[in-house]
Parts: C-alpha cells; sequence; structure tokens
C-alpha cells in the first residue's frame, strides 16, 4: 500500500468511525448534540478523499458515495428529533419516519435543505453498492418524511429486492399499507455477497435494562480481533465476574465470503474461565483464523446486514 493510499484508508476508516458515534448517539438519545459536529467532520474526510481521487477508483468512489448517503441521512434524523422534537421518528433500528411526518412536525421548513440533500445523496450513491440495502434505505425514509408514498414504497422494495429479510424495510412496507411477498417471492441479490469480511457483534445490557449492540465490519481478521478485543476492554471498568460476563454481554465473530455460509463463533465461549473477574482476553489461538478475506471489503465501507448496519471498527464498545 502506497503513502496515499494508506492516508485514503486512514480517513474512510475515521469517518466511519464518526457515522458509528453519530448513528449510536442518536439511537441512545444520548449526546446527541455533539452529532452535526461529528458528521461535519465525517464530511470533511470524504471530501478530503474525494478531491484526490483518481477517475479509475471506483471502490473508493463507491465508499464515498455510501458515506456521504449516511452522513446526510443521520442529519436529517438528527434534525428530526432533535430540532423537531419528532419522538416517533427513527426511534431505534426497527423503525422509521412516518409518512409524511414533515406535515406534521415541522411547519418553519427546517429540514427541508437536509431533506433535498439526504435524497440527493441517497440516489448519487444507489448504484454504488447495488448489492448492500443501506443507501435505498436512507431513500426510503427520507420520502417517507416528505410524504411522497410511491417513492418510498419504491425504495423500501429496492432494500428487500438486496436483502429480503431487512426487517425494517418490511415493518415500513406494512406500515404504509403494501402487502409484503413472502422471502422466496423476491428475486433480488439477498445479503451482501460482493465482498469477504469479518463481523463483530457485541450486545451489552441485560433483560432488565435492555440491550445495545453494535456491528463492526473489517476487511481482516486481524482488525476483527482488535475490534473484539476493544469490546471485552470497554467493560474493564465495570469490575464484572466471569459468570456476570456471559449475562450481560453478546460477543460474536462472523466471517463473511461471497458464496460461501457465514462461519460463526461465540468469543464469551472463548473467555476462560479463570481468571473469575477482571480484565478478560479471548483464546484467539482457539479460533483458527481462515484463509485471508478476499476480495476484501473496502477500508471504511458500511454495510447492512440483516436489518442492521454494520459500521468499519474499530470500536471502544457498546454503549451501556
Amino acid at each position: 500500500m502506497t503513502d496515499d493510499e494508506e492516508a485514503t484508508s486512514t480517513l474512510l476508516i475515521k469517518a466511519s468511525s464518526l457515522l458509528r458515534d453519530s448513528n449510536e448517539r442518536l439511537m441512545d438519545d444520548a449526546e446527541t448534540d455533539a452529532v452535526p459536529r461529528l458528521l461535519q467532520e465525517a464530511s470533511h474526510c470524504y471530501d478530503t478523499v474525494a478531491r484526490k481521487l483518481s477517475a479509475d477508483d471506483a471502490e473508493t468512489a463507491a465508499t464515498v458515495a455510501v458515506g456521504r448517503s449516511a452522513v446526510a441521512a443521520l442529519a436529517l434524523q438528527q434534525c428530526a428529533l432533535d430540532e423537531l422534537d419528532c419522538d416517533w421518528s427513527w426511534e431505534d433500528e426497527s423503525d422509521g419516519p412516518y409518512l409524511g411526518h414533515m406535515q406534521e412536525f415541522d411547519d418553519d421548513g427546517i429540514s427541508e435543505p437536509l431533506l433535498a440533500r439526504a435524497i440527493e445523496a441517497a440516489r448519487a450513491a444507489l448504484d454504488a453498492d447495488p448489492g448492500d440495502p443501506l443507501v435505498p434505505l436512507h431513500l426510503g425514509h427520507a420520502l417517507c418524511w416528505s410524504g411522497d408514498r410511491d417513492g418510498a414504497v419504491a425504495a423500501y422494495a429496492e432494500v428487500l429486492r438486496r436483502d429480503p429479510e431487512d426487517h425494517v424495510a418490511r415493518d415500513r412496507l406494512t406500515e404504509l399499507g403494501e402487502e409484503v411477498p413472502e422471502d422466496d417471492d423476491f428475486d433480488g441479490t439477498g445479503s451482501p455477497d460482493r465482498y469477504a469480511f469479518a463481523l463483530v457483534r457485541a450486545e451489552a445490557g441485560n433483560a432488565s435494562w435492555g440491550w445495545s449492540s453494535i456491528a463492526l465490519a473489517s476487511s481482516a481478521a486481524v482488525a476483527a480481533r482488535r475490534d473484539a478485543d476493544g469490546v471485552l476492554s470497554s467493560l474493564a471498568d465495570a469490575d464484572l465476574t466471569r459468570e456476570e460476563l456471559a449475562e450481560m454481554l453478546r460477543l460474536t465473530l462472523e466471517i463473511h465470503r461471497p458464496g460461501q455460509p457465514v462461519t460463526r463463533f461465540d468469543l464469551i465461549d472463548h473467555v476462560p474461565d479463570e481468571p473469575r473477574s477482571g480484565s478478560f482476553l479471548i483464546d484467539w489461538p482457539a479460533i483458527p483464523e481462515g484463509e485471508p478475506l478476499d476480495p476484501p471489503l473496502p477500508p471504511g465501507r458500511p454495510v447492512r446486514i440483516d436489518g442492521q448496519t454494520c459500521f468499519y471498527g474499530v470500536s471502544d464498545g457498546p454503549r451501556r
């Protein structure tokens, strides 16, 4: 990797981290006043990469387009939640805006420029990664907010064409009065399968408090291991016993390869029983490393799998 390529990768991974932070703040309704600044910084990263982009670098151009769509979608979401106090929009990853909520909550048109930007960015990125349902979901939410029922239905249907199991798009289509076909009625591409990647899924909490989750994708198993170790490290101050760790943390490593079954490892099962408390470590030598991931997920590229948006690592753990 050349110095320029490394600098580009660093910027794209930084931008994805900023998107993840913004998304978690909005999902948890915590410190959301920082979201505009985080999104502005992410936009600066994408703009810097775009200015240096060569005409033949289609993968990086696609990552920038998808990232810009995510920035615009999150900015519109933040406006609806914080500035317009629209409590029922984008409440969590199983929800989205109701049809025409803009007319109900935004008499002054505060969200109009953000809406226009979200629609424009999503349409510009719609074919950037044609197997991934993330961008059409952005478009569906924006059009639903605006009151464009037909456009929203078409966008959500495209989400399901790409991933028939995306429960958010299914819920939105049902809410819009559409009859949602069964999975096998869609002649689509299914889950994203153009790239190989490692995915760390982490859920922290319990039945009483609820669960907070993150999903982090990376193009190499060693990076996914750092993400998983980062999740465990984020719990070091909680002073958990080994039994409590197993009760409050679900931690899984998935290996995705195009055209192959997903390989899954329950990482908590690979945390030794000793020590019984303190800092916990994963017994990585007990987990086969496998072949290199090829073709690798482009650096910084967010993906959407099983109805969850997965940002490119590195993690400091899910919010608790």
